[in-house]
């Protein structure tokens, strides 16, 4: 059982490496994207392990179509053919995609429950505080309870908005990054002849 983690961080880590070379990739990204291409990673020789030995071919500076062939030849070598390695990459690209509308839809919802909430919460407030002030005499203390109130929503939907546009800034970077760097790979395949 022990074997089976360590494999699993090992493919893990070796993709966010292949993935990731220099790049300026988020890691949190990158690691949640590598943790579902291996979730979803088939038996055998694919699309993963030609890209990691891609990857291996580049740290020896065996560059372009040649490390592509070199690692077509070990695909072949295995009985992988050109058409089952494009169909793996088909499939992780679709793992992939079904990983941004996951991360899409828990976007809109930490949306919807950090910010539109504390949206209503600053309307209610803003009416309260505006009863206050026709009664404005009577009720001056709890006027400033509730103008200290909205500004502190404000700056917590400021501070979420904030961390909410940088996760998803940061996960598109890497999303966009990760996909156009598997797009590459699937031209320099199909450029194998």
């Amino acid at each position: 059982m022990a074997y089976l983690w360590l494999k699993f961080y090992d493919m893990e880590d070796k993709l966010k490496q292949a993935l990731g070379a220099g790049t300026s990739i988020d890691e949190k990204s990158l690691g949640y994207l590598c943790k579902a291409l291996e979730r979803n990673n088939q038996n055998g020789f694919d699309y993963l392990e030609f890209k990691l030995a891609l990857h291996q071919l580049e740290k020896m500076d065996i560059k372009g179509e040649l490390a592509a062939k070199s690692a077509f030849a070990t695909a072949s070598a295995l009985g992988v053919d050109k058409g089952h390695i494009l169909n793996s990459l088909d499939r992780y690209l679709n793992v992939l995609k079904m990983e941004r509308q996951d991360f899409d839809r828990a976007l809109e919802s930490a949306m919807k429950r950090k910010i539109d909430a504390r949206k209503k919460e600053i309307s209610t407030l803003q009416n309260k505080i505006d009863e206050f002030r026709k009664e404005i005499a009577r009720i001056e203390h709890a006027i400033a309870e509730g103008e200290l109130k909205v500004s502190t929503a404000s700056a917590e939907i400021e501070s979420a908005t904030n961390d909410l546009e940088g996760a998803e800034r940061t996960f598109r970077e890497t999303y966009d990054q990760i996909i156009s760097a598997i797009h590459a790979d699937r031209d320099l395949i199909q450029s194998i002849s």
